[in-house]
């Protein structure tokens, strides 16, 4: 799972919530219409993408405004570091290894025939909870 600070770190504010709820002289929030909404929402995404339609420039410049100025009150997408691991599972799915995309073992795991884990290499020290399908391992439980 990923901890609430993972999470908090993750959400931002769309382009239209931002000016929603920064929007007005003294502070307070202010109702943008849904047609508003939607081409603030398309603008953020051509703003990300960096491709900004003919038809988004000419709005913005209708306004008074520039792309780039538009694209300094964009708040920051976080992306979270991710690593990326293959399963290998013998025919019942239960995980024999974890392979790294450049082809190394980080963890690998022997069972008994009722699926339970009887000895494991981990170099990488990671917790591999999935056992057969369905089935996650808990200390608990067991």
């Amino acid at each position: 799972e990923t901890d609430a600070a993972e999470q908090a770190k993750a959400q931002h504010r769309s382009l239209a919530e931002k000016l929603s709820q920064e929007g007005s002289e003294d502070g307070q929030a202010v109702q943008l219409p849904a047609a508003l909404t939607a081409m603030l929402d398309r603008l953020e995404g051509e703003l990300r993408r960096n491709a900004v339609s003919e038809e988004s420039r000419a709005w913005l410049a209708g306004c008074g405004l520039t792309p780039e100025q538009m694209a300094g009150q964009l708040e920051p997408e976080y992306t979270p570091q991710r690593k990326i691991h293959l399963y290998h599972c013998d025919q019942r799915g239960l995980p024999l290894a974890l392979i790294t995309p450049d082809n190394t073992v980080a963890w690998r795991g022997e069972y008994d025939e009722w699926g339970n884990l009887s000895g494991e290499e981990n170099p990488a020290d990671l917790e591999q909870l999935i056992r057969l399908p369905g089935q996650q391992y808990d200390e608990e439980s067991g």
